[in-house]
């Protein structure tokens, strides 16, 4: 009886840790956009760093709408990006900063986002709200 009770344990246990580690890799990249007022999109020209130019500002609640879509779908993957194309800088209600370099995928690729100082940590979103976010950006 005893070894039935470590066995049923150890099995639990292991179960637990899995599914901890199924949990941080479907880790989404924001939880609440509620608060997004503004982002301005900059081309990028350096991978890490962000550009002091912005080339256009999305305030509209339609435009903003396929950026929050995005973020709340964007889900972490253990993918290097090699490159980037635009620089985000996310403005909320309390008119704080978020930065943020981003890849805008072709027709039918995901797009990629990440956080300034973490590129380690990617999230990427589908093909269909890549989509979306062409319509809106228009490169």
């Amino acid at each position: 009886m005893r070894r039935r009770s470590i066995f049923v344990i150890s099995t639990l246990l292991f179960l637990a840790m899995l599914l901890a580690g199924c949990q941080s890799e479907n880790e989404i990249m924001m939880d609440d956009v509620s608060d997004i007022k503004a982002i301005s999109i900059s081309k990028a020209k350096v991978y890490g760093k962000i550009s002091d130019e912005s080339a256009m500002t999305f305030e509209n609640s339609e435009e903003l709408d396929a950026f929050k879509k995005a973020f709340t779908n964007a889900k972490r993957e253990k993918v290097k990006l090699e490159g980037v194309n635009y620089d985000l800088i996310i403005t909320d209600d309390k008119d704080d900063n978020y930065l943020l370099q981003f890849y805008l995928g072709e027709e039918e690729e995901k797009s990629a986002f990440f956080y300034i100082g973490y590129e380690d940590k990617v999230y990427f979103t589908s093909k269909e709200v890549t989509q979306e976010l062409r319509k809106t950006i228009k490169p």
